[in-house]
């Protein structure tokens, strides 16, 4: 089962003598991921269960975020957000992540240049750059050693009897958020009162 918990406040303010806008938000979110079950184990011949173990996993995500929009005379766009995300799936040293990004758009469509073509009915160019954060990377604690119960196929023979072992699973004591750097820029247009509109975009 996965529990949500959300809060964000929103602020707008028109600031007329500069014909700007502000519109600013923050918030946090809590999530917590758990899950129970059991897994069997099968003899050969799939007739016999040789070993119940019964599993519980969890883990937290804790973030906070914020937002800034602002616009200059209608047509200058500025964004800025901003998370600090934290995962229970890393050490202590690792478990918090920062991740920027901002975004520029410009209304082309609105300067004195382009606002009296009527053949041209939008145009406006994005730029952007951001980055992001993964936080998914396989099991719930992969920084902490652990040792499981070989499967019937591994186990050890002393005598006539036969004895599951403990494993070690891989791990990484040092792993933590992986990042991901987006860049992109595009352009939106439209044509003809908007019947003919398009977009085009080029990001790496």
């Amino acid at each position: 089962k996965t529990e949500l918990l959300d809060f964000y406040l929103n602020y707008v303010k028109e600031i007329e003598s500069i014909n700007s806008r502000i519109d600013v938000t923050g918030g946090y979110s809590w999530q917590h991921f758990y899950q129970d079950g059991s897994s069997f184990v099968r003899n050969g011949d799939e007739t016999q269960v040789s070993d119940n173990s019964k599993y519980i996993t969890e883990n937290y995500l804790v973030s906070f975020f914020g937002r800034l929009n602002y616009t200059f005379k209608d047509r200058y766009l500025v964004t800025f957000t901003l998370r600090d995300d934290g995962s229970s799936r890393f050490a202590k040293a690792n478990r918090w992540g920062l991740f920027p990004a901002a975004a520029f758009a410009w209304k082309m469509k609105e300067e004195a240049f382009l606002k009296n073509v009527t053949a041209v009915s939008d145009l406006k160019l994005r730029l952007g750059c951001g980055i992001t954060g993964q936080q998914s990377v396989g099991n719930d604690y992969p920084y902490l050693p652990v040792y499981r119960s070989s499967t019937s196929t591994a186990q050890y023979q002393f005598g006539n009897t036969f004895y599951n072992t403990l494993r070690p699973n891989p791990y990484d004591a040092n792993i933590k958020w992986e990042e991901t750097a987006t860049y992109n820029v595009g352009l939106d247009f439209g044509f003809l009162k908007n019947r003919i509109i398009g977009t085009i975009d080029a990001y790496k």
